[in-house]
């Protein structure tokens, strides 16, 4: 990815952000988060509202995340994991997702049973 790409798809919406991460992920079939030696990265709002971070692809979770929270590295996360393991959890533990985080951590927040069904949609135009 050049820089040009980079900053140009950071500086979109949160809600154009959100569709790019969907059609990315659906098409490769993984995306990313982060984490350090104490687990995954799990911010919560001021508002007490518990979510977690993900993006398409681990420049931008790496760059953005080292601006904010140094220490945590991209994990690669497979798109299918993510859709029978970890969507269902977050589901249960009303933790919501932050969908492509940019420079400003400023994010597009989804249910994780929307997201699932928005990725299950989009994937299977893939198939």
């Amino acid at each position: 990815m050049n820089p040009q790409q980079f900053d140009a798809v950071l500086a979109l919406s949160s809600a154009d952000r959100s569709s790019h991460f969907v059609g990315k992920v659906a098409d490769w079939e993984q995306l990313w988060g982060v984490k350090n030696d104490l687990g995954w990265l799990v911010p919560i709002t001021p508002e007490d509202l518990e979510y977690f971070p993900v993006w398409p692809h681990p420049e931008y979770a790496q760059k953005i995340v080292d601006e904010h929270f140094p220490g945590h590295h991209a994990v690669e996360i497979p798109l299918e994991e993510f859709l029978s393991h970890w969507l269902p959890a977050f589901e249960a533990d009303n933790v919501k997702v932050a969908v492509f985080p940019n420079k400003e951590w400023v994010f597009w927040v989804m249910e994780p049973a929307d997201l699932a069904q928005c990725l299950r949609d989009e994937a299977a135009q893939y198939e």
